[in-house]
C-alpha cells in the first residue's frame, strides 16, 4: 500500500488503519489478533460509546473544533428539548474543572492533535498528541469515569493496579515519545493530564516514569512485528476466546460437567 498524508480527516480511516498501527490498534492485537483485524479490515463496526464521546466532546473544546463535534454528533443531544442527554450532562463541569485549574489547563494550551509517522521495528506507527509542547512536554488528555484501581486478570496478574497500568498507558506513552523522538530529535515526558466525569470531577497531572517508558518499548518491539505479520496475512491469528468475534467464531466440542466447564476455552484458541 502507498503511502498517505495523515490528517485529521482520513487518521481513523479504513486506509489508515491498515497502513499504520497506532497504540490503540496495539493495543487490540493484545487483547486478541482476530478481533483486531476485524476492525482493521472493516467487519466489525467500532461503536461510538456513550464514554468515548464524552472524551471526544472534551477534546473537541480545548482544540477549538466543538462545533464540528456537535455537528457530527447531534445524537448526543435530546431531540426536543436540545439539552444533552443524561450520560453527557456532566461534561461542561468537566470542562469548568478543567479550565478553573491553572496548571491542568496550562498543560492543555500546546498544539493541538498534532499528528506523527515513525517507524517501530520495521512496523509504520502513527500518532495524534491531544497537546503538544515542541521540546517541553507530550501530553495526553483522559477523561475518565474515575481514578479508582482497576481489576484485571490478564498475563498471569489477577486483582486491582492503578488505572494506568491497567489500561496500559504505558505503553501509549512509549509509542508517542518514541515517534515524536524520530521526529524532533528529543525524547520528551510523557504526561496524562486526568479529569473524571464524577459530579465534583478528581484532576491531575501524572507522568509516567522513563523507566516505565522504557520497558514498555521494549514490550512493543518485541509484539510489533508478530502483529504486522498478522496484519499482513503472513501469521495467522489466534484468539482470545471471550470477545464477540471469538463467541460467534466458537464451536461446542463435548459435553461437559459444569463444574469444570470454561466458557472461554475452545480448541480453536
Amino acid at each position: 500500500m502507498e503511502e498517505i498524508t495523515l490528517t485529521e480527516q482520513n487518521y481513523h480511516s479504513t486506509e489508515a488503519r491498515k497502513l499504520y498501527m497506532g497504540y490503540s490498534q496495539f493495543k487490540d492485537f493484545l487483547d486478541c489478533p482476530k478481533k483486531a483485524l476485524a476492525k482493521i479490515n472493516g467487519e466489525l463496526e467500532e461503536k461510538q460509546t456513550e464514554a468515548l464521546l464524552f472524551g471526544s466532546y472534551v477534546d473537541a473544546y480545548f482544540s477549538g473544533t466543538l462545533n464540528d463535534f456537535i455537528l457530527e454528533h447531534n445524537e448526543i443531544f435530546n431531540a426536543k428539548t436540545g439539552q444533552l442527554k443524561a450520560p453527557y450532562v456532566n461534561v461542561e463541569k468537566v470542562i469548568e474543572s478543567i479550565e478553573n485549574d491553572e496548571l491542568l489547563y496550562k498543560m492543555l494550551q500546546g498544539e493541538h492533535q498534532v499528528i506523527m509517522t515513525g517507524i517501530i521495528a520495521g512496523v509504520p506507527f502513527k500518532i495524534k498528541v491531544d497537546s503538544f509542547f515542541k521540546d517541553k512536554y507530550i501530553v495526553d488528555q483522559k477523561v475518565m469515569r474515575d481514578m479508582n484501581p482497576v481489576w484485571i486478570e490478564t498475563d498471569g496478574r489477577k486483582g486491582k493496579v492503578n488505572f494506568v497500568e491497567a489500561f496500559r498507558y504505558d505503553l501509549e506513552g512509549a509509542i508517542y515519545q518514541e515517534i515524536v523522538r524520530q521526529r524532533t530529535g528529543k525524547r520528551l515526558p510523557f504526561i496524562l493530564a486526568v479529569t473524571t466525569k464524577e459530579d465534583v470531577p478528581a484532576k491531575a497531572l501524572l507522568k509516567i516514569d522513563q523507566e516505565d517508558l522504557d520497558k514498555a518499548l521494549e514490550e512493543v518491539k518485541r509484539l510489533a512485528p508478530k502483529f504486522q505479520a498478522m496484519k499482513e496475512g503472513k501469521i495467522e491469528p489466534y484468539g482470545c476466546g471471550k470477545c464477540e468475534v471469538c463467541r460467534k467464531d466458537k464451536k461446542i466440542t463435548g459435553i461437559f460437567s459444569y463444574h469444570i466447564y470454561d466458557p472461554f476455552q475452545n480448541d480453536d484458541f
